[in-house]
C-alpha cells in the first residue's frame, strides 16, 4: 500500500466526532505496523475510542513529538460532489472528510516515521508519533495522554493541522461561554406580570458587544482577538413571556489576555445590571477553555523548518483555530511547530480535499524534521520535491 492508498484508507473510515470511533483509525495504523514490524502502543479511552503511539529511539535524550488527531467533524448537510468517505482522486486532489483537517497531516507524519524505521536510520532525538482521539470536541485524547504522562519530557512538538504548508508558530486561545438569563413567565397579553428573560438577554449581548471593543488586543502573528455570539435559544411559545434565554459566545484570544479575567469582568458587569434592576438573574458557564500558544521563531524546531523550506526568518504565521497543543502545551513551554499539507480554509467544509503534491511534500518535510531535530548542523536537503513511500 503506497502513500496515496494509505491516505485513502484513512479517509474511507468514518471517524466523525461525535461519536468519534477513532479506534477504527487506530486499527488501520496497527495493521500497517504489523506488516512493517513497527512497535506501537494503544491506549483505550472507551470501547471504540483510543490513542495510538509509535516511538523511535534516538541518539540523544532529546524528545520530539509529532501529534495529530484521528477524529473529524461530521460531513454535514452540505452537498458533496464526491462521497465524504470515498477518498476519491480528481485532478491531483484527494477528496473526503478529513482530507485537509487533518488525516493528510496525520498520515504524512506516520509515513515519515515509518520510512526512517524501514531504513534503519537512528534519528538524533527520540521521536514519538501520537495520534489522538477527540480533538474536534473536547480533546479527550490529549487530556488522557497528559494525565498518564505528566512527567514525560517533550523538547519540541509538531502538530499536523492544516496550514497550507505555511510555518505556523502559534494559535489563538478559545473561550466558549454559555450565558443564561432567568425571568418569570406570564401570559403574553400581560407582559408586565412576568419578567422577560429575552429582553434581559439583549442587555447581556450589549455588554458583550462593548467588551468586544474594550477587550480587543492584537499580537503578531496571531492577529486580533474576537468575540461573537453564535447561538441563542429562549422562550416557551408565542403567547408566554419567556422565563429563560440562553446564548453561547465564542471568544478568541491572544497573549497576554486571560480567560479568567475576561470571565470575572463579565460577571462583574452583569452583577451591576442586577443592582441597577436591568436584569433579574443570570448564570455564566465555561463550555471550553483553551489557551493560546506561541513559540519564539528562534527555537530550533522553527529554524529547522524554515531552513528546510528555504524560507526567511520572517516567514511564519499564526492561526485562529485551536489545536491539541493547547492541552499538551498550555503555557507555551514547549517549542511548537504547526505544519500540515491541508488548507485550513477547507476544514469543516463540503468537498474537503488535499493536494496530492502537498501531501507528499509534507511526508518529506516531516521526515527531514525528524532527521535534523537534535543535530548540531541541519542536513541541507530540500523536502519540497515530493515523492512517495
Amino acid at each position: 500500500m503506497n502513500d496515496i492508498q494509505f491516505l485513502q484508507q484513512l479517509l474511507q473510515i468514518d471517524s466523525s466526532n461525535p461519536p468519534g470511533n477513532e479506534h477504527r483509525v487506530t486499527e488501520a495504523f496497527i495493521a500497517r505496523c504489523k506488516r512493517k514490524s513497527l512497535p506501537y502502543k494503544v491506549t483505550f479511552l472507551d470501547k471504540n475510542r483510543s490513542n495510538f503511539e509509535v516511538t523511535l529511539q534516538g541518539k540523544s535524550d532529546k524528545q520530539l513529538f509529532l501529534c495529530g488527531h484521528m477524529d473529524t467533524v461530521s460531513p454535514g448537510s452540505g452537498e458533496w460532489n464526491y462521497s465524504p468517505f470515498s477518498g476519491e482522486i480528481v485532478d491531483g486532489r484527494i477528496y473526503g472528510r478529513g482530507a485537509s483537517d487533518m488525516k493528510s497531516g496525520l498520515a504524512g507524519m506516520f509515513l515519515a516515521l515509518e520510512e526512517i524505521f524501514l531504513t534503519d536510520a537512528v534519528p538524533p532525538a527520540t521521536v514519538t508519533f501520537l495520534a489522538t482521539a477527540g480533538e474536534e470536541v473536547d480533546s479527550c485524547g490529549a487530556r488522557a495522554f497528559l494525565k498518564d504522562n505528566e512527567k514525560r519530557k517533550v523538547d519540541a512538538l509538531v502538530i499536523a493541522e492544516p496550514t497550507d504548508e505555511k510555518i505556523v508558530i502559534g494559535h489563538k486561545g478559545a473561550l466558549w461561554l454559555e450565558i443564561i438569563t432567568f425571568g418569570r413567565t406570564s401570559h403574553g397579553s400581560m407582559p408586565e406580570q412576568g419578567i422577560n428573560a429575552v429582553d434581559h438577554m439583549l442587555k447581556v449581548i450589549q455588554i458583550l458587544n462593548e467588551m468586544k471593543v474594550e477587550w480587543r488586543a492584537e499580537k503578531e502573528p496571531l492577529g486580533q482577538s474576537s468575540l461573537a455570539v453564535t447561538m441563542i435559544e429562549g422562550g416557551v411559545q408565542t403567547n408566554v413571556i419567556p422565563d429563560k434565554c440562553r446564548i453561547r459566545a465564542d471568544i478568541r484570544t491572544v497573549p497576554p489576555q486571560s480567560h479568567y479575567n475576561f470571565t470575572e469582568l463579565l460577571k462583574s458587569k452583569l452583577d451591576l445590571l442586577i443592582e441597577q434592576d436591568e436584569i433579574f438573574q443570570y448564570r455564566v458557564e465555561i463550555i471550553l477553555d483553551r489557551p493560546s500558544i506561541l513559540t519564539q521563531p528562534s527555537e530550533d524546531i522553527i529554524q529547522i523548518a524554515q531552513m528546510l523550506k528555504r524560507e526567511s526568518n520572517t516567514d511564519h504565521f499564526g492561526v485562529s483555530y485551536y489545536t491539541d497543543g493547547a492541552v499538551l502545551n498550555p503555557k507555551s513551554d514547549i517549542p511548537t511547530l504547526i505544519y500540515g499539507p491541508g488548507d485550513e480554509k477547507l476544514a469543516h467544509q463540503p468537498n474537503e480535499w488535499v493536494s496530492i503534491e502537498a501531501y507528499r511534500r509534507s511526508i518529506q518535510l516531516y521526515k527531514q524534521l525528524i532527521l535534523n531535530y537534535g543535530k548540531q548542523k541541519v542536513i541541507q536537503s530540500s523536502p519540497l520535491k515530493g515523492g512517495g513511500v
